[in-house]
C-alpha cells in the first residue's frame, strides 16, 4: 500500500487548537474515572493535571550516627539468655567441627604432616562449621515448633482482642521493569484484603516505579488508573515514576521517605511479587503499636504461585523447611534479627532518622552504593536502640520464587555483590555483635562456594601426589620403623555419611514438624505425597548444589575483580525452557567436569566414585538446569500429588483473589498488551499519559529538533522504526507527544499505513465507564 510521506509538522498546535486538545483530554480522563471519583485526584489549569501523588511533606534522610542512642530497656535476664543462646549455638558448632576435623585428619595418609593436607583440613573445617551452624539453628527451631514453648515470640506482644488503630501505614512497592499484570494483580488482591480487614482509613499504597521500558511505563500508568477506578481508591493508591534512578531500590525507598514518609507512622515494604493478607498486616500494626521500642517487624514470606518443576520444588522446600529455620534464627537473634527488605513493617520515624545508607568509599570492588541494604538497615536500626524481630509464626505473607534455576542464579549475582560488601561494613562503629555475625553469615552464603571448590581442587592435587610421587618411607633422622602412608577409606566413608546426615537432618526435623502440627500431612498431599516429595527434594537439591557451587564461585570471582552487577528487571512468569541461559552458565563447567572425571579415572578408578556426587551433576548441568524449568513436568508432579503445599491444598483468600485478578487483567485491562506508541495513537491512553505527565512537569532531555526528527521518522516509517530509548524521550515530553498525536488525528492520510491500519491502536477492552470494584 502506497502512502505519501508525512509533511505535516508535529509541533504542538496553535493555542486555540491546544486548548481544544486539553479540553478533550480532560473530558476523556474525567469520563474514565467518573467526575466524582476524579475530583480528589484531578486539578490544575490549562487542561487536566492528574495528580498521582499527594502533597509533599519533606524530611531529611541522611546517613548519620546517633549521638545519644535510644536505650532499649531490655530486662537483664533476657539479655543474659540471648547471649547464652548465641554462645550455645557457636560452642556446639565449634565442638562438632573440631571433632569432625580431627576425625578427617586421622583419615588422611600422612595425618596432616604435609602442608597440603593441613590446607585441606582447614578448608574442611570452615565448610563443616558453616554446615554445623545451619544444623543447630534448625534443631533450635524444630524444638520451638514442636514444643511451642517460646515466651519471646513477638506475635504474642499484642492485645489478644483486635482494637481500633491509631496509626497510619504506607504500603510501599518499588518496581523496575516488572510484568505489569502480576504486579497489579497482587496489589489489587492485597488492597481488597486490606479493605476487608477494616484498614481502608489507615493504609495508603504507593507504587514507586523506576521502569525504563517505555511499553511497561505506559502499561503501569493504565493499570494504576484502572485500579483506582475499579477499587474506588482515588487518594489512597498513588503512583510515581522517578526520572533519575539513583541508588536503585534503596534510592527509590529513600526518596519516598524524604518526600512523603513524614505523613505516616509505619511503612510496609512489598516486592513486586509480594502479596499480603489484610489480617496479617493489621496484626503487625497492632504489634507495632503495642511495642513502642520495636523498629522493624519482619515476617517469614511463604513462596507460592508458580508452576514450573524448579519453582514447585522451591515452594515445597521453603514451605516445609522455612518454619524451623526462621524459628531457629529467632531463637538466637531475638531482638537483633535481620531485615530481608520486603514483607516487613518498618517504623518510619527512626528509619528515616537513622537508616540512611552511606556510599562505600573507593572505586574498586565492594565500593559504591550498598546493594544488600536490608541487613545494613537492620543493623543501623538496632544501633540506634530499636528492636528488630522476626514474626516467624505469622501467616498471611506471600511471595513468588524464581521460576527457573537460571533466574535464581541471575538474582544471586546481585545478592552476592551486596553480601560481599558487608565485609567493608563489618567494622562500622556501634553495631551490635549479633548484626556483625549476621554480616558474616551473609558473606558465607556465597564465600562457601569458592571454599568448596578449593577443597575439591586441593584434594585432587593431593590424590595426584599420592599417585605419582614416590613415598619417603625412611626420613632423614633415625627411626625404628618405616613411615607408611596409610589411607583409611572406612574412616573417610563414615565421615562422609555423617556429613550427609548433618545436611539431611534438618529436613527430617522439618518433616516431623509438618506431620505433627496444623493440618499435618494432609496439607502436603498426604503421607505418601509429603514423604516422597521430601525425598525427591533432597535428590533435586543434591543435584543442583554443585551447579550453585560453580555459579557462586564465578560470582565471587567476578565481584572481586571489579565486575559490577547489571541492574535489570526480574522475570516473574513461568516461561520457555532456558536452554540458552543454561548453556551460557554451564557449558564450560560441564566440559571441565568431564575432563576432571577422566583425569581421576586415569589416576585410579576408585577415586572417581568419590567425586560422582559433585562431577556427575556438573556433567549433565545444562539439561538439568533447563529441564527443571519445565512447566509440563511441574504440572505432572502436581497431578501426582508431589510438591504440594498447604497454600495449594487450601488456598488463602488473598491468593485466590490474586489469581482472579490476573485472569481479569489479561482479559479486560487496557494495559494488557499495550505498547509505547499507543500513547500517540489512542486518544484514551494519550489523555491519561498527558494528564499524569503534565502534573509531574515532565520534559525530555533532548532538544526540540531531535524530538521533531523522532516524530517525523515514526510517521514516515511506522511506530516500529523508533527504538525504546527514542520512544522514551517522546513519552517524556508532553508537547512532543501532543504534536505527534495531533498529526495522527488530523492528518491520517499523510502517515505510514501501519498507523492507519490500526496496528498502533490499544486493544479494545470495552467502554470507558467506571467499573464496579
Amino acid at each position: 500500500m502506497k502512502h505519501r510521506p508525512a509533511s505535516s509538522s508535529t509541533t504542538p498546535p496553535d493555542p486555540p487548537g491546544w486548548r481544544a486538545m486539553a479540553d478533550s483530554a480532560a473530558r476523556i480522563v474525567m469520563h474514565w474515572f467518573g467526575n466524582g471519583r476524579a475530583a480528589a485526584q484531578c486539578g490544575g489549569h490549562g487542561g487536566l493535571r492528574l495528580r498521582s501523588m499527594p502533597a509533599l511533606r519533606r524530611t531529611p534522610m541522611a546517613p548519620q550516627r546517633p549521638d545519644e542512642p535510644r536505650v532499649w530497656a531490655r530486662p537483664r535476664g533476657e539479655r543474659v539468655l540471648a547471649w547464652m543462646r548465641r554462645l550455645l549455638i557457636v560452642a556446639l558448632s565449634a565442638a562438632q567441627t573440631v571433632f569432625a576435623s580431627l576425625y578427617f585428619l586421622s583419615a588422611l595418609p600422612q595425618q596432616g604432616e604435609r602442608g597440603l593436607e593441613m590446607v585441606i583440613v582447614l578448608l574442611f573445617a570452615a565448610l563443616f562449621f558453616w554446615v554445623s551452624i545451619g544444623f543447630w539453628t534448625a534443631v533450635a527451631g524444630a524444638w520451638i515448633c514442636l514444643t511451642r514453648i517460646d515466651r519471646f515470640a513477638v506475635s504474642r506482644r499484642a492485645p489478644a482482642a483486635s482494637r481500633s488503630l491509631s496509626t497510619h501505614t504506607a504500603v510501599v512497592m518499588p518496581i523496575y521493569n516488572e510484568p505489569v499484570d502480576r504486579v497489579f494483580a497482587g496489589l489489587r488482591a492485597t488492597l481488597r484484603s486490606i479493605d476487608a480487614a477494616g484498614l481502608r482509613d489507615h493504609v495508603h499504597c504507593y507504587v514507586l516505579s523506576d521502569s525504563t521500558d517505555p511499553d511497561i511505563q505506559i502499561a503501569e500508568e493504565l493499570a494504576w488508573a484502572e485500579l483506582i477506578r475499579d477499587l474506588d481508591a482515588a487518594g489512597r493508591v498513588h503512583y510515581r515514576r522517578r526520572r533519575h534512578h539513583i541508588n536503585r531500590k534503596t534510592g527509590n525507598i529513600a526518596d519516598f521517605c524524604r518526600r512523603w514518609g513524614a505523613r505516616y507512622d509505619h511503612m510496609m515494604v512489598l516486592d513486586a511479587d509480594s502479596v499480603m493478607d489484610g489480617r496479617c498486616l493489621k496484626r503487625l500494626i497492632e504489634i507495632m503499636e503495642s511495642n513502642p521500642q520495636l523498629g522493624i517487624l519482619q515476617t517469614a514470606p511463604c513462596p507460592a504461585g508458580r508452576a514450573s518443576l524448579f519453582a514447585r520444588v522451591q515452594q515445597f522446600a521453603s514451605r516445609l523447611y522455612a518454619p524451623i529455620f526462621s524459628a531457629g534464627l529467632h531463637y538466637w537473634q531475638l531482638g537483633e534479627a535481620q531485615y530481608w527488605g520486603h514483607n516487613a513493617l518498618v517504623r518510619l520515624a527512626p528509619f528515616i532518622r537513622y537508616c540512611g545508607l552511606p556510599r562505600i568509599p573507593g572505586r574498586g570492588p565492594l565500593s559504591g552504593a550498598i546493594l544488600s541494604h536490608d541487613f545494613v538497615e537492620a543493623a543501623l536500626m538496632r544501633r540506634a536502640g530499636w528492636q528488630v524481630w522476626i514474626a516467624y509464626d505469622m501467616e498471611g505473607s506471600y511471595e513468588e520464587p524464581p521460576s527457573t534455576f537460571v533466574e535464581e542464579l541471575t538474582r544471586d549475582r546481585r545478592w552476592c555483590e551486596g553480601n560481599l560488601q558487608h565485609l567493608r561494613l563489618f567494622h562500622t562503629p556501634g553495631l551490635h555483635p549479633a548484626h556483625r555475625a549476621g554480616f558474616l553469615v551473609g558473606v558465607m552464603a556465597y564465600l562457601s562456594a569458592p571454599l568448596w571448590f578449593l577443597f575439591l581442587l586441593a584434594t585432587t592435587v593431593q590424590l595426584t601426589i599420592e599417585a605419582h610421587v614416590e613415598p619417603q618411607y625412611f626420613p632423614d633422622h633415625p627411626v625404628l620403623f618405616p613411615d607408611w602412608p596409610i589411607w583409611k577409606p572406612e574412616l573417610a566413608l563414615s565421615l562422609f555419611a555423617s556429613t550427609i546426615a548433618l545436611l539431611i537432618a534438618p529436613k527430617v526435623l522439618a518433616w516431623l514438624v509438618a506431620v505433627t502440627r496444623g493440618a499435618g500431612a494432609r496439607a502436603y498431599g498426604g503421607w505418601r505425597g509429603l514423604t516422597v516429595s521430601t525425598l525427591l527434594e533432597i535428590v533435586v537439591s543434591s543435584l543442583l548444589a554443585p551447579l550453585r557451587m560453580v555459579a557462586h564461585t564465578g560470582f565471587v570471582a567476578s565481584v572481586l575483580l571489579g565486575v559490577k552487577t547489571v541492574w535489570g528487571g526480574q522475570p516473574r512468569a513461568d516461561g520457555a525452557i532456558p536452554w540458552r541461559g543454561a548453556a551460557r552458565l554451564f557449558a564450560l563447567p560441564s566440559l571441565i567436569a568431564v575432563a576432571w572425571a577422566a583425569y581421576l579415572w586415569s589416576l585410579a578408578p576408585e577415586y572417581l566414585w568419590w567425586s560422582v556426587p559433585v562431577l556427575g551433576p556438573l556433567i549433565i548441568a545444562v539439561p538439568l538446569a533447563a529441564l527443571t524449568a519445565s512447566v509440563r513436568l511441574g504440572r505432572g508432579a502436581r497431578a501426582r500429588g508431589f510438591f504440594v503445599t498447604p497454600e495449594e491444598s487450601r488456598p488463602p483468600t488473598v491468593l485466590d483473589w490474586t489469581a482472579e485478578e490476573l485472569v481479569r487483567f489479561r482479559a479486560r485491562s487496557l494495559a494488557a498488551g499495550v505498547r509505547a506508541w499507543h500513547a500517540a495513537r489512542d486518544p484514551r491512553i494519550w489523555a491519561l499519559h498527558t494528564s499524569m505527565n503534565a502534573a509531574q512537569g515532565g520534559h525530555a532531555s533532548l532538544g526540540r529538533e531531535s524530538l521533531e526528527a523522532h516524530a517525523q521518522r515514526a510517521l514516515r516509517e511506522g511506530p516500529e522504526a523508533l527504538d525504546p530509548a527514542e520512544w522514551r524521550t517522546l513519552l517524556a515530553d508532553p508537547d512532543a507527544l501532543a504534536g505527534l498525536h495531533w498529526t495522527l488525528q488530523m492528518h491520517p492520510e499523510d502517515v505510514h499505513p501501519t498507523w492507519r491500519e490500526g496496528a498502533g491502536d490499544a486493544p479494545d477492552r470495552g467502554p470507558l465507564t467506571p467499573a464496579a470494584a
